[in-house]
């Protein structure tokens, strides 16, 4: 099988000449396949010498033909202008052109008021095209290759995603992720580039996905290294968002190694950002906690965790001090006397669970093992749930959801909600809705869980005070772990 392109300028003679020597060809023979290049006359010497550069090539005139091996792809080969392709036909299958150069005038005419007309259709569809422009920080991270697919598939931020994948040091495995995103040839994808500016890469930004991580290696620093290397990356992360994005840009915060400084990343985030709203567009991701806390729950009910809802994570993050209400969880399509479609009828989670002493002393410690377990079975990370948490997450605060009154734990504002007075980030319920968050209005908690709410209130002011954030997050330039963790139950 054979494939030949044949480019040249669009009111060309001899282009229009090698055109439809090659459709006669296509024509007459099923192996035969070929591709046609018009290109505008004023913008053709600069596009011939960017074309023969490429494939190390000579060649001065219009058209220019080559051969490309259809199935294998790579560089062609070279075959020469309009008169050598004639002659290639005529000596391999015995066809020629036969109109006259009056003919193949106007028809280069034709073509050249076809090409224009092509132009002004294509500029066009550019004008209407409305681009949301979607940002990801450290696209090495593992979770980018879960979430990826899921997001260009089900079409959660519009029909036109231009993507930037921000990284400091373009390296392979950027370059692989690159490709692999490529590869999936999504319909809503319109544009990818790495991008390692972070002013062009947050530029006119309408989402930002964060999944920077913390140095791991920082105890192990040597006293003699640059600490730079070492700076909380989320510092000039904020600078550079809240400079370049749009001022109604949304902020997912959700790094997967130093997923416990979550909240508290949050908070210093927030500290930077002056002119877009953090109250109302910043967000944590709490929600791998809440599903784990879900999972547990499902597997004691014997039942699937969808079918579990309003398990609310209260406070900072499984290793930080948190508690896990289910004062107002609830299942559907439970094993019991009273049988109903899913999801028509609900029944609170607590009075289904037999043994209460299981809810207050072994499901917290279930709760914070269950990653560490299913890592050990997998003797590896465990990654889809953390991975699967960011998606759902995005689909509610994306998606209008109005028929959903579900209850989910979110890294968000907490100020003024649920008696919470101090200005801080912490993990509490909100509803989703109109491609919105929204805090529950006369929220009732049980008497145990203001009390422990009023405990980790206090523990978080202590940890992300302006005096802790200057000691250890500016002034020594880099991180360090936080306090020692307290488990609130």
């Amino acid at each position: 099988m054979a494939k030949f392109v044949i480019a040249g300028k669009a009111n060309c003679p001899y282009f229009a000449k090698a055109e439809l020597l090659g459709d006669e060809l296509a024509l007459n023979l099923p192996g035969f396949k070929i591709h046609k290049i018009p290109v505008d006359p004023d913008h053709w010497d600069t596009w011939l010498k960017d074309l023969c550069q490429k494939n190390n090539w000579k060649h001065s005139k219009s058209p220019i033909v080559w051969r490309e091996l259809l199935d294998r792809g790579g560089k062609g080969i070279l075959l020469g202008d309009g008169n050598a392709f004639q002659e290639y036909a005529l000596t391999y299958y015995g066809i020629k052109c036969e109109l006259t150069s009056g003919d193949l005038t106007k028809i280069g005419t034709e073509n050249e008021e076809t090409f224009h007309i092509v132009e002004q259709e294509h500029k066009k569809v550019l004008a209407s095209i409305i681009p949301f422009n979607l940002t990801i920080s450290n696209p090495e991270s593992p979770a980018l290759y879960f979430i990826i697919n899921e997001l260009l598939n089900e079409n959660v931020f519009s029909k036109d995603i231009f993507i930037r994948l921000y990284c400091k040091n373009q390296t392979e495995n950027i370059e692989g992720i690159f490709m692999e995103i490529q590869d999936l040839a999504s319909p809503h994808l319109r544009s990818i580039k790495v991008v390692q500016d972070p002013a062009e890469a947050f530029k006119d930004c309408d989402f930002a996905i964060i999944l920077d991580d913390l140095d791991e290696d920082i105890d192990e620093k040597n006293e003699d290294e640059d600490l730079e290397k070492y700076k909380n990356p989320y510092i000039n992360l904020a600078k550079a968002i809240d400079q370049n994005a749009k001022q109604n840009c949304k902020i997912l915060i959700s790094p997967f190694n130093s997923r416990n400084e979550t909240y508290a990343l949050v908070n210093l985030v927030s500290k930077y950002l002056k002119r877009i709203n953090p109250k109302k567009y910043l967000i944590g991701n709490s929600m791998c906690d809440e599903m784990i806390a879900k999972a547990i729950v499902a597997h004691r009910l014997r039942i699937n965790p969808a079918y579990v809802s309003n398990v609310i994570v209260m406070g900072q993050n499984l290793s930080d001090s948190f508690y896990v209400d289910l004062t107002y969880a609830r299942v559907t399509d439970f094993d019991g006397a009273v049988w109903a479609k899913t999801g028509t009828h609900w029944l609170n989670l607590i009075s289904m669970v037999a043994d209460k002493q299981w809810i207050n002393k072994d499901f917290i410690s279930l709760v914070i093992d269950r990653e560490n377990s299913v890592s050990e079975m997998l003797r590896r990370k465990s990654i889809l749930v953390f991975a699967q948490s960011i998606v759902k997450l995005i689909n509610l605060w994306n998606l209008p959801h109005e028929k959903d009154t579900s209850l989910y734990s979110a890294i968000v504002y907490a100020k003024g909600n649920y008696g919470i007075k101090e200005d801080i980030f912490l993990s509490i319920p909100v509803k989703f809705e109109k491609e919105s968050y929204f805090c529950i209005k006369n929220f009732r908690m049980s008497d145990q869980t203001e009390s422990v709410l009023e405990e980790i209130i206090a523990d978080t002011k202590t940890r992300i005070s302006k005096k802790f954030i200057d000691d250890y997050y500016i002034k020594n330039g880099y991180d360090v772990k936080l306090v020692t963790p307290k488990v609130v139950y």
